[in-house]
């Protein structure tokens, strides 16, 4: 056997670890799994074996066997390892049609890492231009979900923004501003993405398995939860790398039956092209919450020649000795967020935010937008860590600014019936269903 061909699937799982009532022990019987259109090299066979060392005392400079660190059925010993699961892809969306995230491998994926809310409208048109960051909808205003990212199509670029109010006298009202007059244009909702906030803190959507194929060997993961997530460009084509804790990896590989051609979205992929980097204007509510009015920040458009985008969730085991997985869940119990920028054109106004304080918003867009396409991330309440005054000049071409924001705690959504509001950190993907 020599051929290294392989594949990696996704499936979700109902219950965390996926253990059957009778045995205590995984069961993918009742797994979906949906091959993964990621680069093949970050998929190997995962994990460790844990176990636990004998130090006894002994006669002579030899060692002995350690322990495996598992249960027992059937009088023998369950294979048990532990580890992470790594990928990478493109965020090719879902297109149109009847396609939806919960019933696919990118939802699955950013599903076992964030909380997400859809909400119900796709798309609408402006039908009253109110200002820069207000209108009347055609719709009902209060069918948007507050904290939810949408985009607008203007002068050929794709321009995204936050809902902070979705009930200002039948109008709703966004964050930072788009740059022209809209009226009568599409908006699209995306949907969002967002770490559990307030009584939802700790959760995810869900935990997923990982199924890896190969020629003459099979492995499954368990428990899965995203550890982190990592944005960059490959030539303009933004790439997620994304690394998986898993609490349990067992083979199968008498069961092998090859890789399994992966599953491709109908959308288009995210591209850091026709769209653009913004900051607002001025500061967000940040430490106090907006009791009347969401915030309706103005916006300044950057220069950017590159950007890395890191998510890290702190993972803990609830710990428990009642299965093999050795826990009942993993909670989410910190996220850090930290976006790096290169700008290819110093920006001047925002020189002296790092010793100000000051906190922006910050929303980098991607194209093509329409239904089932386009994307942005945004940290609504952002600080800087680096002094932007300080230029590079280290290249032989240009100057350069290199700005580090983190998230900080953002308070200019109205809250509404989503947990959505207020969160530090959003990623959406265009929908059609």
């Amino acid at each position: 056997m020599s051929v290294t061909h392989r594949s990696l699937s996704v499936a979700v799982e109902s219950s965390f670890g996926s253990l059957s009532p009778s045995t205590g022990l995984p069961d993918n019987s009742g797994l979906t799994y949906v091959s993964i259109p990621c680069e093949r090299d970050p998929i190997i066979i995962y994990g460790d074996p844990v176990v636990s060392e004998r130090t006894d005392a002994r006669d002579g400079t030899y060692s002995l066997p350690p322990e495996p660190d598992t249960v027992w059925s059937g009088g023998s010993r369950v294979r048990r390892r532990t580890g992470q699961v790594t990928l990478r892809l493109d965020l090719t969306t879902v297109g149109t049609g009847s396609a939806a995230y919960t019933t696919n491998y990118l939802g699955y994926l950013l599903g076992a890492g964030f909380r997400t809310v859809a909400g119900t409208l796709q798309s609408d048109t402006v039908a009253v231009y109110q200002n820069a960051n207000q209108y009347t909808p055609t719709a009902t205003s209060t069918d948007y979900t507050v904290g939810s990212l949408l985009g607008v199509n203007l002068n050929g670029r794709a321009e995204y923004g936050a809902i902070t109010d979705d009930d200002v006298s039948g109008d709703v009202t966004f964050s930072p501003a788009f740059s022209a007059n809209y009226d009568g244009q599409t908006v699209y909702s995306l949907q969002t993405w967002y770490p559990g906030q307030r009584t939802q803190l700790g959760t995810t959507a869900h935990s997923v398995s990982f199924r890896v194929d190969g020629v003459g060997f099979r492995s499954y993961a368990y428990g899965c939860r995203l550890e982190s997530m990592q944005l960059s460009l490959d030539n303009g084509r933004v790439m997620a790398d994304l690394t998986y804790q898993a609490a349990l990896i067992q083979d199968d590989h008498g069961a092998a039956v090859g890789p399994i051609e992966p599953v491709y979205n109908s959308g288009a992929p995210c591209f850091f092209r026709g769209s653009y980097a913004v900051i607002s204007s001025t500061s967000p509510t940040s430490l106090t919450d907006a009791s009347s009015t969401g915030d309706t920040l103005g916006r300044i458009a950057l220069d950017v020649d590159d950007f890395t985008l890191t998510v890290t969730n702190t993972l803990t085991p609830q710990g428990h000795s009642n299965s093999i997985l050795a826990m009942s869940d993993m909670e989410v119990s910190d996220v850090d967020v930290e976006l790096s920028l290169t700008l290819s054109t110093i920006n001047t106004t925002i020189n002296n935010d790092f010793f100000n304080r000051t906190l922006r918003q910050v929303v980098i867009g991607f194209g093509p937008l329409g239904l089932g396409q386009g994307g942005a991330f945004m940290l609504p309440a952002a600080y800087l860590t680096t002094d932007p005054s300080k230029y590079d000049p280290s290249g032989n071409d240009i100057t350069r600014q290199q700005l580090t924001y983190k998230a900080s705690r953002f308070g200019g959504d109205i809250a509404d019936v989503s947990e959505t509001y207020n969160t530090p950190f959003r990623i959406g993907l265009g929908r059609q269903a």
